[in-house]
């Protein structure tokens, strides 16, 4: 039997980083990645959507948004499938928080300081291959940091970094780990399997990750609600499944749903809440009207 519940899930992954009473363990896990300078002492939790000024926009909805006393911004988003454009759509929340700095009716041009964006993506996947200018593989890394940069990497823009952790390629084992860094993936990594605290982990932090973790804490309505996140998420890797075997089987239309409309079904569902009739849809995301009304009839 589990003693600990998934990080990976929706509601595992928001009850241990996201909720008031576990704020140190978001502290220490972000200050593993951040330099002296930007060491967080304390945060607070924003609202998570974020709503552009367009009526078609969709709206920005992130596993956790924060604000640390100096300002700083921090996005944290939990993938646990690929998602095709997972990059482009990391770019897309940091340009809406840096939008959300400037509120509606002032001149942005006047706004004279902006506050830092940290984007951190923990991804349970792998990047697709993709290759550079002059045809070479972009390598995966476990962990990669992203700033603006010149060709001749002279820094161009300080106030956006996003951060990507590719959970699949963290290898290693309990006597291998060496920074505060390594204990945390490590932690993440292996959570739901694990039967007791390790004692590499033995420390205050990690102690009330292990409490927040453990499924025998719970209130029946908090088990229920992450029997629920459960269930959902494998739900929704089985229709995955199902339609790649529907495209290989038949060739139809829900075949290449699948491929083509995974990680956008929010925003036709969105757009559909706005009143948005399935042409302008299909116009908007360039799919078929049989493929949006196929899609909102599944839903």
């Amino acid at each position: 039997m589990d003693i600990f519940f998934d990080p990976y899930s929706d509601y595992g992954f928001k009850k241990l980083f996201g909720e008031e009473g576990s704020k140190d363990i978001l502290i220490d896990f972000l200050n593993t990645m951040l330099p002296e300078r930007h060491q967080i002492t304390e945060l607070t939790f924003s609202d998570k959507e974020i709503v552009p000024a367009g009526m078609l926009d969709r709206k920005g909805s992130y596993d956790i948004y924060c604000t640390a006393v100096n300002d700083d911004r921090f996005i944290v988003e939990m993938q646990k499938a690929r998602f095709p454009t997972f990059k482009e759509r990391a770019l897309i929340y940091s340009v809406w928080s840096l939008q959300n700095q400037i509120k509606r009716g002032d001149d942005w041009k006047e706004k004279k300081h902006f506050a830092a964006i940290y984007f951190v993506g923990i991804l349970n996947f792998v990047f697709k291959k993709e290759f550079d200018d002059d045809g070479g593989v972009i390598p995966n890394k476990l962990y990669t940091n992203v700033r603006l940069r010149d060709d001749d990497s002279t820094l161009f823009y300080s106030g956006l970094t996003m951060k990507f952790i590719q959970m699949p390629l963290f290898k290693k084992t309990e006597q291998e780990l060496e920074t505060r860094f390594d204990k945390w993936l490590y932690f993440l990594k292996n959570l739901p399997s694990f039967d007791h605290i390790p004692r590499i982990l033995n420390e205050p932090v990690f102690s009330h990750a292990f409490d927040v973790a453990k499924l025998g804490n719970m209130a029946p309505e908090e088990r229920e609600a992450y029997n629920k996140s459960v269930m959902d998420t494998l739900a929704y890797f089985g229709a995955i499944e199902e339609g790649r075997e529907t495209g290989k089987e038949e060739g139809r239309i829900e075949g290449r749903i699948e491929g083509r409309i995974e990680g956008k079904i929010e925003d036709v569902l969105n757009m559909k809440a706005e009143g948005l009739s399935v042409e302008m849809i299909a116009r908007i995301t360039k799919f078929s009207v049989e493929e949006i009304e196929q899609l909102l009839h599944k839903q």
